[in-house]
């Protein structure tokens, strides 16, 4: 029998590979883009469009929910701070400025919350069609059930980190903590999309991920994967604010160490810059 948390994220599921298709179909055309604030930080016509199919398809499934998209804000459903049905946090292409530059690491991302809990979530990758998804304390990609990893012995780890971030001066702590993380081995790679960076850390490409200068839609979908597979996570403040940016870090199960050590950095030093 399928549980009303399955059906809801196999209602985003869809939804996802809907949006993946229209955005799909535009990459690398002529797409207008304008900055919201740092010049990376940057919004399409197709963000706006795939965010309004999403959340279309996911008010019709449950009509008292609540839809939180990152270009449209809040739009129908309850107002703030109402439990009383599922709250979506949606982001239609995470990873804009790859998308406009023509790079092929963007994703569609939707994140589900109950009762004030992570109940599940999809990522849609619409180049390479890989969806990601999870419910129920399981994870799936394109259907296949992801084994929980095991907590082994820990190899010299592959970390998905965008700080310090682009479109300002870096602070201190993000230099130390990028300093410290190459010092302890660890291949630090820049990729642009939190919430393919998360389920890329579930499905075991990659060891940690960690950003600052974050919001709730980047990685309320990737939370659930990577913790569907047995892997950490922790955000600061918890959940991520909508209103302002916080910080996240999640990792596998063998770098439960070095990545509790990043979550008390990000909140210690990189986040007292931000209040």
């Amino acid at each position: 029998m399928t549980s009303s948390v399955q059906h809801l994220i196999d209602v985003a599921a869809q939804a996802a590979v809907d949006a993946g298709r229209l955005i799909r179909g535009k990459f690398r055309g002529p797409v207008t883009a304008s900055a919201k604030g740092a010049a990376h930080d940057v919004v399409t016509e197709v963000d706006r469009a795939a965010e309004e199919l999403i959340r279309a398809a996911l008010l019709a499934a449950a009509p008292h929910a609540t839809v939180i998209g990152e270009e449209d804000g809040r739009g129908a459903g309850p107002v703030s701070g109402r439990d009383d049905g599922p709250v979506w946090a949606v982001d239609p292409i995470d990873g804009t400025f790859n998308f406009v530059r023509g790079i092929p690491f963007f994703c569609v991302s939707i994140g589900l919350r109950i009762d004030g809990c992570t109940a599940g979530g999809c990522v849609y990758d619409p180049v390479h069609d890989e969806l990601f998804t999870a419910a129920d304390g399981a994870a799936f990609l394109n259907g296949t059930r992801v084994p929980a990893q095991p907590a082994g012995r820990a190899q010299p780890p592959l970390v998905l980190c965008d700080i310090p971030n682009a479109g300002r001066p870096p602070a201190a702590a993000e230099t130390d903590l990028l300093a410290a993380l190459l010092s302890a081995a660890a291949d630090v790679r820049r990729l642009g999309s939190s919430a393919l960076a998360l389920a890329y850390v579930a499905v075991g490409r990659a060891d940690l991920a960690a950003n600052a200068d974050v919001y709730d839609w980047d990685t309320a979908a990737g939370r659930a994967l990577v913790t569907a597979t047995g892997g950490g996570y922790l955000s600061h403040p918890d959940p991520l604010p909508t209103t302002r940016q916080g910080a996240f870090v999640a990792w596998a199960p063998q770098h439960e160490m070095l990545g509790r050590a990043v979550g008390d950095a990000l909140s210690h030093d990189c986040l007292e810059e931000k209040v």
